[in-house]
């Protein structure tokens, strides 16, 4: 009996613990309206907390394999869902059938970007004392990307000064000089910065090389620039192919490691990924 009761413990012992489930949840905002995210508790030691933000036209439902990645890590993670620049606003804006240009519209709105900030005050305010680690950063694609700059203290020409403080930024697709970002717009960024593209993510009007200004124009200090081989942009809105999803999720998980480290040298390896430092 003894002996049995043993091996049912050994065996109860070496069972993995089950990742939970994301929970939707409504959190309120300064401005009486309310933000909807996913949130992604981890098991065990909390080792941080991210928040992350979709592109235009998304939804909290979005970048769920980076949320689900970093909770199995060990990391808190919420997905912002940004109502003013969601579906129903991008559908707002969309002119008859062009997309581009209610795309266009929606990411240059400096109301939608208003809205966006307020969603992540709103997540801050909510996640504290959720882990004892006190480690934040902010993830966000595309226009989302933007969101992380300007949060991060990139000069703008939508008339925005808000700067909102993480421990660290990433920012997947990130546009380069244009409609949001004039010239130098990244030179008074000083917070580790860890900007993430592909070699066939285009941006509306411009190369997929617009989306390396940004690291080039940043001063040195815990920033990384990734480039992965054939990733497109939605290759980082919904994770892409499975040695693309490995690539993203890998060195954005090495770059929260190594800023919370504070030593951002030897950057994350991989083959099918470059990784420039500074």
């Amino acid at each position: 009996m003894t002996a049995l009761r043993c091996t049912v413990l050994l065996c109860l012992a070496l069972i993995p613990l089950t990742t939970p489930a994301a929970e939707r949840l409504l959190l309120p905002r300064s401005d009486g309206n309310k933000t909807p995210i996913m949130h992604y508790a981890p098991v065990g030691v909390c080792l941080g907390t991210v928040i992350l933000s979709h592109g235009a036209g998304g939804s909290e439902n979005g970048l769920s394999y980076l949320g689900e990645f970093l909770q199995s890590k060990g990391w808190h993670a919420v997905v912002l869902g940004h109502a003013e620049s969601g579906r129903a606003a991008l559908r707002a804006k969309i002119p008859g059938m062009d997309m581009k240009a209610g795309l266009a519209a929606l990411i240059t709105d400096p109301a939608a970007y208003r809205g966006r900030f307020a969603d992540i005050e709103a997540a801050l305010a909510w996640q504290k004392g959720r882990c004892k680690n006190p480690f934040t950063a902010l993830i966000g694609h595309s226009m989302g990307a933007a969101t992380v700059m300007l949060a991060a203290g990139a000069d703008n020409r939508l008339g925005l000064r808000t700067r909102i403080g993480f421990d660290a930024y990433v920012a997947m697709s990130p546009q380069g000089v244009g409609r949001i970002f004039p010239e130098n717009a990244w030179r008074g960024i000083t917070a580790p910065v860890y900007a993430l593209t592909g070699t066939e993510d285009k941006e509306l009007n411009a190369d997929w090389r617009s989306r390396l200004e940004a690291y080039k124009n940043m001063p040195s200090g815990c920033k990384w620039q990734g480039v992965i081989t054939g990733a497109n942009h939605m290759a980082f809105g919904r994770g892409g192919s499975e040695s693309e999803k490995t690539l993203i999720t890998g060195s954005v998980l090495a770059f929260l490691e190594k800023a919370k480290a504070k030593d951002c040298s030897r950057p994350f390896p991989g083959k099918g990924i470059r990784i420039d430092n500074k």
